[in-house]
């Protein structure tokens, strides 16, 4: 989920199946996602195999349906399943999206919600618990299938699936999709272009919005007639059906792509269209007249409201009491309620019975930027670590249960791949200012000019201003900092604008001299490539805008580590390669874990078909309806 991505996630950002157990065929990256991680494990263990149909179709069927709600029935169940159709679904955000063109947007809950009107490959199965971390085709017939070296990957689509206008869907225009979101980073900032990476490219393609010529491309995507599509890799990548199931798969016809301005008037695949989206004000969706169920036999695309009307920048206060009174249905952030509905929902049983909390695949950490100094040096990196008192942090985030747990590994519990380790521990984890101290003091040494007379360090610390509870855990992070003679400087900017054109701008941050971020990052899929890549990786700084990794961290040892991880199909293997990731960016002192995220999220006792995705680590906005009058 996200930017941006699927900042959060994912969270996720991009977002991303369980694991790496692999067979042979078109079954490998199937078989991946059926791996359990040690918490959906557990929970699996009270999922009813469920036979009654509900608006989520097939594709619900291994979780149990409730019509009637308890405190965390969302993670494990279908609450108030309905096949009812109509009503308004009113939802509401507190910031933007960074873009709403699939090919263009980083969001956890904008992939999330683009399944509405737009059908990639494949997609993350429409139910809660284990069984939501399976893949499964979309607009692609099956799963794919692999070449017996690794290399080929092919996919075949829907026959007769179609766009809002009853024009044909090809496999042209999937390939062209994938061109204009990964070779069209020019003009798309915001987007993912894991693509990019990994596709044989011999001609050096350019994109589509430098390079013209129709008939030019990308060397690794081959069309085969109108409904066969493949993949020749440059190297073998076992995550690929994840990459299939990413927005920049949705179908874009190249005659209507308007480069940065398709997002005004994007071309529905799904079984909603955007009637209308007036930025920072109001996206509306309706059911799109020309979408064909029959090319849908999961049953995926359900037109359950008769409209969906989503109100933009509102107060994460107003959207909380408007959920608990009844004003409005979904919060579309989808990543927990503020600290004032939160005492009010714990102290309500009633209240309490329609929320949620759970894992949310999601960290909450602070970056240290290795390219602004003293930050470059890695004692000045390890006193910060040292300093941060992170039972205040906890505090400010929401606590045990709203916030999360408190966090000493990049990787979260639920993870493949994670390994209990404290590379900086603190008595109760409450800071060390003394350990600070001392690893500042070697910092200085190195680096005198960076401090001020009395042998301070000043430095800035970006937020995210329309995020209360981030902007209270920079606060509490600025308290600790001081006691261990560093200034910290809080810079506040919009959550929209925080990875185009500050935190994730290489050039503002370092002529800003921007040496810590505050981060919140959601799995791209659930593994260990997908949660970890664009963080701590050169695959998520961009030249100018939209990095994700906003510590500009780069180390030959990670990446050379990811190259095995993703060469492997042996689950303890991959297992073993992630835990050391893990441990080479703390050793390193590149990020600060906070808390592994837990979200309390409400829902109105009228939204029907409320359940967690745990691919998305939140809500599945894709099947929410409203009960009939």
């Amino acid at each position: 989920m996200s930017a941006a991505a699927r900042d959060e996630a994912r969270t996720t950002a991009t977002i991303h199946p369980a694991n790496s157990r692999h067979s042979n065929s078109h079954t490998e990256g199937f078989l991946r996602t059926m791996r359990k991680s040690k918490l959906i494990a557990a929970a699996a263990g009270v999922i009813a195999v469920a036979t009654a149909a509900s608006a989520c179709g097939s594709s619900s069927s291994g979780a149990a349906n409730s019509s009637t709600s308890s405190f965390n029935a969302g993670m494990t169940t279908v609450v108030n399943p309905s096949t009812h159709q109509g009503g308004v679904l009113r939802m509401a955000l507190v910031s933007d999206w960074d873009s709403m063109d699939p090919g263009d947007t980083y969001d956890a809950f904008s992939w999330d919600f683009m399944r509405l009107y737009g059908r990639s490959l494949l997609t993350w199965k429409q139910a809660p618990g284990s069984a939501g971390l399976q893949l499964v085709p979309d607009l692609a017939t099956d799963n794919g299938e692999v070449s017996a070296d690794g290399l080929t990957w092919t996919f075949h689509l829907r026959d007769g699936a179609t766009y809002q206008d009853g024009s044909t869907i090809t496999a042209a225009d999937v390939k062209y999709a994938i061109e204009r979101s990964n070779f069209g980073q020019d003009t798309l900032q915001f987007g993912p272009n894991y693509f990019a990476k990994v596709l044989q490219d011999k001609t050096n393609y350019q994109g589509p919005y430098l390079d013209k010529n129709a008939s030019d491309g990308v060397s690794g995507i081959e069309v085969d007639g109108t409904d066969t599509i493949k993949f020749h890799l440059a190297k073998k990548f076992s995550d690929f059906p994840e990459l299939a199931a990413l927005p920049s798969t949705v179908p874009v016809p190249r005659a209507k792509d308007t480069g940065a301005n398709y997002f005004k008037s994007i071309v529905s695949s799904g079984q909603y269209e955007i009637s209308s989206y007036v930025p920072g004000k109001e996206a509306v969706l309706v059911p799109n007249p020309n979408f064909k169920a029959d090319t849908d036999p999961e049953g995926i695309h359900k037109v359950t409201a008769s409209k969906i009307d989503v109100q933009l920048n509102v107060n994460q206060d107003q959207i909380d009491q408007e959920l608990l009174h009844g004003q409005l249905d979904v919060d579309l952030d989808g990543t927990g309620v503020g600290t004032t509905a939160q005492s009010q929902i714990l102290a309500n049983p009633t209240l309490k019975a329609q929320a949620d909390d759970g894992y949310t695949n999601a960290l909450t950490y602070m970056t240290i930027n290795t390219q602004v100094k003293p930050f470059d040096n890695v004692d000045c990196r390890r006193a910060v670590e040292y300093a941060v008192d992170k039972t205040t942090v906890q505090s400010a985030l929401g606590g045990a249960l709203g916030g999360g747990d408190i966090a000493t590994t990049l990787l979260t519990p639920d993870m493949a791949g994670y390994a209990q380790s404290n590379r900086y521990p603190t008595p109760g984890n409450q800071g060390d200012p003394q350990q600070a101290q001392q690893a500042l003091t070697a910092c200085r040494h190195a680096e005198p000019g960076q401090f001020n007379n009395n042998d301070s360090l000043d430095v800035k610390l970006s937020a995210r201003a329309d995020r209360p509870k981030e902007v209270n855990a920079a606060i509490a992070i600025q308290a600790a900092l001081k006691m261990a003679n560093i200034n910290v400087e809080i810079d506040k900017y919009p959550s929209n604008k925080y990875f185009g054109s500050f935190a994730g701008n290489d050039s503002f941050v370092k002529s800003n001299k921007i040496g810590l971020s505050m981060m919140k990052w959601g799995a791209d899929w659930p593994d260990v490539f997908g949660d970890l890549d664009q963080v701590v990786t050169p695959d998520g700084i961009h030249p100018g805008s939209g990095s994700t990794n906003l510590g500009d961290y780069s180390s030959p040892q990670v990446q050379n580590l990811f190259a095995q991880y993703l060469a492997s199909t042996d689950a303890t293997t991959r297992d073993k390669i992630g835990t050391q990731i893990d441990q080479q960016v703390m050793d390193d002192a590149a990020i600060v874990p906070l808390v592994y995220n837990k979200a309390l999220v409400y829902h109105p006792a009228n939204v029907t078909n409320w359940f967690m995705q745990p691919a998305f680590g939140e809500p599945d906005f894709s099947v929410l309806g409203v009960s009939g009058s």
